[in-house]
């Protein structure tokens, strides 16, 4: 299968979520009260989801719409582990250090060998009740579960138009649903306990969504890009207008969804807006932005507050939000180069050297 050309805006725009991530737990991180607004900054992690669903059925639908082929699937499964693992288990070792250490000044947590199992395996987020070294590892998680079941909703996708709008109603449900159960810690779609299959389940309707949405993209009319350029403004306001006052969460993600499919047309609009050169950098180092962060919030809050005696909190409080963006950012960026390009490289070599040496 020829390799499809990347979609840069839907990498921007994935950087775009992974910011608001960081910036979002930095303002929790002072107590119950938020110092400054993010919105509800979890939604930007439903973003992850249906972008990976739709970039995912961008490179592999044709792959898997036809049947199930098991060569095929297992070399997708192993690329995709080779793409997540390295980070993910390097940025583990430091956070389970960082715990060990108590260094985050919180309640120190036990952990059992089921606990150290399910973290170096990548279980965390299947409701399994495994206690997550880092708390943003089960979104990470329900993405492995993703991909596993991935050739599955693919040939899904591949059914009637009729069919597709069936299934997009019924995981749309799905999320209004949960949004109702009154599981959110910050907000009503802020659902991630590993105690309950319910954060995996959010997972899986917004992956499915962002699958569904490439599909109804093939199906569509040339006239869509033009449409992309008119309608992506438009959304992308809407977008903002609801992130800060929908309680509801529902037309919140509703838009996501829906800036997510208008980016991936390719519109003029879109690549100015996530396709440029900063945005999409920030974009190729999103993954790592995203595990790397939580470490910091503690250790930057605290410093805020030992600053602020001497230069008052407003001028502390900016002082140390941007060293902690720059500092991120930066060790993200290494972490990219490190971990994601090389160790995925050398983790890629190691199977396929396993593999020659099984013929």
């Amino acid at each position: 299968m020829a390799k499809k050309v990347e979609i840069r805006a839907l990498t921007g725009f994935r950087g775009v979520a992974a910011l608001i991530v960081a910036l979002y737990h930095f303002s929790r991180g002072f107590g119950s009260e938020p110092i400054f607004s993010v919105g509800p900054g979890y939604i930007a992690v439903d973003a992850f989801f249906v972008l990976s669903g739709y970039v995912l059925a961008y490179n592999y639908a044709s792959t898997f719409s036809a049947g199930f082929d098991k060569a095929e699937y297992w070399g997708f499964l192993i690329k995709r582990v080779c793409r997540v693992y390295p980070a993910y288990l390097a940025i583990l070792i430091l956070a389970a250090v960082k715990l060990n250490l108590n260094l985050g000044g919180g309640e120190p947590v036990t952990l059992g060998v089921w606990d150290a199992f399910c973290n170096i395996f990548m279980l965390t987020g299947w409701g399994l009740h495994a206690t997550p070294i880092m708390g943003v590892s089960w979104s990470v998680s329900a993405e492995l579960f993703c991909y596993i079941f991935f050739p599955l909703i693919a040939m899904l996708a591949a059914q009637h138009t009729v069919m597709l709008g069936f299934v997009a109603f019924a995981a749309f449900a799905a999320i209004a649903g949960m949004s109702n159960l009154g599981l959110g810690v910050e907000g009503p779609m802020d659902i991630v306990s590993s105690d309950h299959s319910f954060s995996l389940a959010r997972a899986v309707c917004g992956f499915i969504l962002g699958v569904i949405g490439y599909s109804l993209s093939e199906r569509a009319g040339a006239g869509r890009l033009r449409m992309a350029n008119y309608v992506l403004p438009v959304a992308t306001l809407a977008l903002c207008v609801s992130w800060f006052l929908d309680s509801s969460d529902l037309i919140t993600y509703l838009a996501v969804v829906l800036v997510v499919w208008l980016i991936a047309q390719g519109s003029r609009v879109g690549e100015g807006l996530f396709g440029n050169g900063p945005v999409y950098v920030l974009g190729q180092i999103s993954y790592s932005l995203y595990l790397i962060h939580p470490l910091l919030v503690s250790i930057f809050t605290k410093l805020t507050k030992r600053l602020t005696p001497a230069l008052g909190f407003e001028a502390s409080f900016a002082l140390t939000l941007s060293a902690y963006l720059v500092l991120a950012i930066g060790l993200s960026y290494g972490s990219w180069l490190v971990f994601e390009k090389w160790g995925q490289r050398a983790m890629l070599r190691m199977f396929s050297t396993k593999g020659r040496a099984t013929v």
